[in-house]
């Protein structure tokens, strides 16, 4: 049992039976991103898609899930994988915390750091290295707590949206054609400076 800022709480590894109530708070996590910017636009079934791939990474040895409960109810969740690493990198297996979720009440109250701590030693037994996770850009208090408990930038992904996407004004053929001559007539004067002092 872990008293956490007053708050009674249980940090434990999940049941099959939690895990409708981690799929629960991974819609509530879902519709977080999905208010805070539009590249997070869930499909109509998001929830019922999750909940398959939920159970079906659960039954898997290189999953773990960790739960947060305070008074028989589930408050908040880590969900961490095992991920073989591109071939080329010297590091073969890396950790990933790859879904997290707190209850907006119970924020600020050290439970991401507790759950972190299971999932680290979990980690370590397995042999890895580094752990790593993605957190969306405009998600300002979640890259804040994961700044506090230590992450650190590590890759900057890129998002081009083709539908927003304006097209820059082109240059007009006849303002190449003079760049051009320009051009053309300063490299003629250059070759005539160097054949009058060659002989």
């Amino acid at each position: 049992m872990s008293d956490i800022a007053h708050v009674l709480v249980t940090i434990r590894d999940a049941t099959e039976d939690d895990l409708p109530e981690v799929v629960d708070l991974w819609g509530m996590l879902a519709s977080h991103h999905e208010s805070i910017s539009d590249d997070f636009k869930l499909a109509w079934d998001s929830k019922r898609k999750w909940a398959q791939y939920l159970e079906h990474k659960f039954s898997e040895i290189s999953t773990k899930l960790i739960v947060a409960e305070e008074k028989e109810k589930l408050v908040g969740f880590m969900l961490c994988l095992l991920s073989p690493n591109q071939p080329v990198f010297k590091e073969r297996k890396i950790g990933v915390i790859a879904d997290v979720y707190v209850l907006e009440s119970l924020r600020r109250k050290g439970l991401a750091n507790k759950m972190l701590e299971v999932a680290i030693t979990w980690f370590r037994k397995n042999k890895v290295r580094s752990v790593q996770l993605a957190v969306a850009h405009a998600n300002l208090e979640a890259r804040a707590v994961w700044r506090s408990l230590g992450f650190e930038p590590y890759m900057l992904y890129k998002r081009l949206d083709l539908d927003k996407l304006e097209r820059r004004p082109k240059m007009t053929l006849s303002r190449r054609v003079v760049r051009n001559k320009k051009v053309k007539k300063r490299s003629g004067f250059a070759l005539r400076k160097i054949r009058r002092g060659s002989s």
